[in-house]
């Protein structure tokens, strides 16, 4: 269970920074991983996991896998980072395709390549699909929603919410919320999205803001659970980063900053003053060394 902070006594935070893997995501891919062997559909020292992404999933993939003996293939698309995609293959990772994705091809290409080629290549695969596989909703609603309802309860704060998140696949949104609802909290739901972006109407355009809007409508937000959309700008997010380490010491990523930095808006809402409001710390900020100058130079 990653922990819960409380950043004062309106605002709470938990840390998923802290789970193996260093994100959310290892909630999903964990999940994912340990139904996949009990099915059988898994096997340790046959199957290759294969996937495409160069992000927290495929950390969290590693970090799943590797203690059940499980190699990890991963398609990653150059728009990564260099620093993302050295690291995971030092920690273990096979980097695959990457003559494939240098000719132009995209990730998924090279996935559907490898899965159908893999006798051939001498594997055998399985395809965790983080963007349609539906543990990934299931492993937020089972045990993140849980964990943080269960600390929220302890720590005696109001069944009265207000839940600041993002969407990637949306998974995560859709899971918490549900899993708080089912514990019978009262929870209105924000999502945060970069500015320039309409997710609902599927325009993304390039942002800082890994993580979230990233150039797909979110297979797995239910639309019925977001109550309102805020826009966070790269300015806004550095200084809530800023803000959160001066005040806490811990260096939250570029999405965290985002909900951090609408949390703080929301904050200042008279009409919210009887809602506890509470985020998540997705991933540290660590991944993203390259803003770390952009952080200067805004301050």
């Amino acid at each position: 269970m990653s922990r819960l902070i409380d950043c004062d006594a309106r605002l709470s935070i938990k840390l998923e920074l802290d789970n193996p893997g260093g994100s959310h995501k290892f909630r999903a891919a964990s999940h994912i991983v340990e139904r996949a062997i009990a099915r059988g559909d898994m096997v340790p020292g046959q199957t290759t996991v294969i996937e495409k992404t160069g992000g927290n999933f495929g950390f969290g993939l590693l970090a799943a896998c590797q203690k059940h003996g499980i190699e990890v293939a991963l398609a990653i698309g150059p728009g990564f980072s260099q620093y993302k995609r050295d690291l995971l293959e030092g920690l273990g990772a096979e980097l695959i395709g990457k003559a494939q994705l240098q000719a132009g091809a995209t990730p998924r290409e090279v996935i559907d390549y490898h899965l159908a080629h893999q006798h051939a290549l001498g594997r055998h695969y399985y395809y965790t699909d983080q963007f349609n596989n539906p543990g990934n909703v299931d492993a937020h609603r089972r045990f993140t929603g849980v964990d943080l309802g269960r600390q929220l309860i302890s720590a005696g704060h109001s069944r009265r919410l207000l839940f600041v998140g993002c969407a990637g696949t949306g998974a995560s949104f859709t899971g918490v919320v549900r899993a708080l609802r089912d514990l019978d909290f009262d929870v209105r739901a924000v999502m945060v999205e970069p500015e320039g972006c309409d997710t609902l109407a599927a325009q993304f355009v390039e942002h800082r803001l890994e993580g979230m809007c990233v150039g797909v409508t979110p297979p797995f937000l239910d639309w019925t659970l977001v109550n309102e959309v805020f826009k966070a700008n790269l300015d806004d997010v550095l200084a809530a980063q800023r803000r959160f380490y001066c005040d806490q010491g811990f260096h939250v990523g570029n999405t965290t900053g985002a909900c951090l930095a609408v949390a703080h808006q929301l904050r200042e809402q008279a009409t919210l003053e009887d809602r506890h409001i509470v985020t998540l710390g997705y991933d540290g900020g660590h991944w993203y060394p390259d803003l770390m100058q952009e952080s200067r130079n805004a301050a």
